[in-house]
């Protein structure tokens, strides 16, 4: 039989660049969408994984000095002047105003990924499911729901915006393209004082330049993208500066893993995050690199194959399909700078939020060979929309759930540990930290035990179990854990202090009066501390040094009311 010729699917019909499709009402459900699934989020309270650290106790943003403030080992100027908006505006209990930041820019993104599609000259069957799974699936929840992940969907909005003035820079054929290609590099710098990932949007418009014809010649196109790659380039160091200046661990070495281990982990990352958009099950805050018996699981042995499988079948259908191509191009050059090269941080991760503008290319890749499928068998197209119908509906079903483990600390926290993800305890050490918080002692106490059997080095964790254990009269366990924390942090002012306590209660003077001289020592100007030694010295019988310290008390006081 003689073979059949396939022709290629035609997925992009004339790109728009200049008449808007404000009456195209299917545009705004999307948006609807979003907003009906979010709306509870701005309910919802800080969570104790980075909210606090990001708004209330950010300097940046309380004493509104966003541009001379790293905070969170990033250097994010226009995150935290954002969040200096509901700050200072609204009651400092008013949480949703932080939340409503995210509620914003993922309407507005949602809004701007369909008007992108629309431009780029998207068949209008595959624009409206691309825009209404970006504005719905759960591995968004991460970005919008958590005040923490403000920085992607912001620094997001800007790419969108710069690939829009990009393509109207490449559209116009007057001395209006150079405003068209200002503004698109203005965004690119207002992006990456978002957050430095916008590094990304040189390469995005690589990729919309190799996928559709430009009127430009390459040496043109090269001299276009050059100061887009400079930025970049500029952005890239001042993260690593900053990651560095906050103390987190830099560098290809960092964590232990050899360059073959690397090379696997870098392979994983993305099969990861194409199984979890594809199905979005057990998504967490945190997901760790983890050895099994000193060597990591064979999953991340077969993820260099899958890399490889995948790089084929967009080659070999690159000409009848190549929405494949493109699709995986934009999704990879969307999480390039955040694989596991090096180490940027404390510990090694995948997360979520990095998928935030990266599932669009998944979306549109699968879109693609949707659409292929149904130009070459259309007596099968009702079976495979039926089909899509189910995914969706599945995928917003979870997208409302996952919004909602978003809802306080203890239920993101608990998700991730009832899922297999603890990172050596890292994850029952923050438990027990809310659960302090909230008055729930024993609790706490069970989930920092846990933590120290996981990791027997966190340090922290014995420092507030010990705090716990000397709350409920269990003197001796506080003294063990408390004496273990300073073994580690030899200068902790308020250890000191509390074991100088413990000692006074147990009648321990000379330990207690140590204890003390190390507090006044490290903190000379504690007046408590000297109060507290007064009382030692009298209970030993040496007035004149307690009466000493109680001058010393006293003068320290009125400098202070002066």
């Amino acid at each position: 039989m003689a073979k059949v010729k396939q022709n290629k699917t035609n997925i992009v019909q004339t790109p728009v660049n200049n008449t808007p499709d404000s009456g195209n009402w299917k545009i705004w459900i999307p948006v609807v969408a979003a907003a009906l699934m979010y709306l509870i989020a701005l309910s919802y309270p800080l969570l104790g994984l980075d909210d606090h650290q990001a708004t209330v106790e950010n300097k940046a943003v309380t004493e509104f000095s966003p541009f001379t403030n790293f905070n969170l080992g990033m250097y994010a100027p226009l995150t935290w002047a954002a969040y200096a908006i509901p700050y200072n505006l609204m009651p400092k209990d008013a949480f949703w105003g932080y939340h409503l930041l995210g509620f914003i820019v993922h309407l507005l993104n949602t809004w701007l990924v369909a008007r992108l599609l629309l431009r780029l000259g998207v068949r209008e069957s595959m624009r409206f499911p691309i825009a209404l799974l970006f504005a719905i699936h759960p591995i968004q929840a991460e970005a919008v729901a958590w005040v923490a992940g403000f920085s992607t969907p912001f620094y997001v909005l800007f790419c969108l915006l710069g690939l829009l003035y990009y393509l109207k820079y490449q559209a116009a054929v007057d001395q209006t393209r150079w405003q068209w290609y200002a503004l698109a590099l203005i965004m690119m710098l207002l992006g990456n004082l978002a957050k430095s990932a916008a590094v990304v949007l040189p390469l995005l418009m690589v990729i919309i330049d190799w996928w559709l014809p430009s009127r430009l010649d390459l040496k043109k196109r090269i001299a276009g993208y050059a100061p887009f790659f400079l930025m970049a380039l500029g952005f890239g160091l001042l993260t690593i500066y900053s990651r560095n200046a906050s103390g987190t661990a830099v560098g290809s070495d960092a964590n232990g893993f050899s360059g073959l281990e690397r090379l696997l982990l870098v392979s994983y990352a993305p099969v990861f995050y194409l199984t979890k958009i594809i199905l979005p099950f057990k998504l967490n805050i945190y997901y760790s690199f983890d050895r099994v018996n000193g060597s990591l699981p064979w999953v991340y042995w077969v993820a260099p194959l899958v890399i490889a499988a995948l790089s084929y079948m967009a080659w070999h259908y690159r000409k009848t399909i190549p929405g494949i191509y493109i699709g995986l191009a934009f999704f990879m050059a969307n999480i390039f700078f955040t694989l596991p090269f090096v180490t940027l941080g404390t510990f090694e991760l995948c997360a979520d939020h990095y998928n935030y503008l990266a599932c669009v290319g998944v979306f549109f890749a699968i879109g693609s060979v949707l659409a292929y499928w149904s130009d070459l068998y259309p007596d099968k197209t009702a079976l495979m929309r039926n089909v899509l119908i189910g995914w969706t509906i599945m995928v917003a079903v979870l997208g409302v759930r996952q919004v909602g483990m978003w809802k306080d600390t203890i239920t993101v926290v608990s998700n991730a540990i009832d899922n297999g993800y603890y990172h050596k305890g890292m994850m029952y050490f923050g438990r027990g930290v809310e659960y302090g918080d909230l008055s729930k002692p024993q609790l706490a106490m069970q989930d920092f035990t846990k933590a120290l059997e996981l990791d027997p080095n966190m340090r922290d964790a014995y420092k507030f179990r010990g705090s716990l254990y000397a709350q409920a009269g269990q003197i001796d366990l506080a003294v063990k854990d408390i004496q273990k924390y300073l073994t580690y942090d030899s200068t902790d002012v308020v250890s000191w202090n509390n074991m100088a306590q413990i000692y006074m209660r147990q009648n321990k003077l000379q330990q207690s009066l140590e204890a003390f001289n190390k507090t006044i020592e490290l903190k000379p100007g504690a007046i408590v501390s000297y109060q507290n030694r007064a009382k030692i010295h009298e209970m030993m019988g040496n007035q004149a040094a307690a009466a000493a310290d109680l001058q010393r008390a006293k003068e320290l006081s009125a400098g202070r009311n002066k």
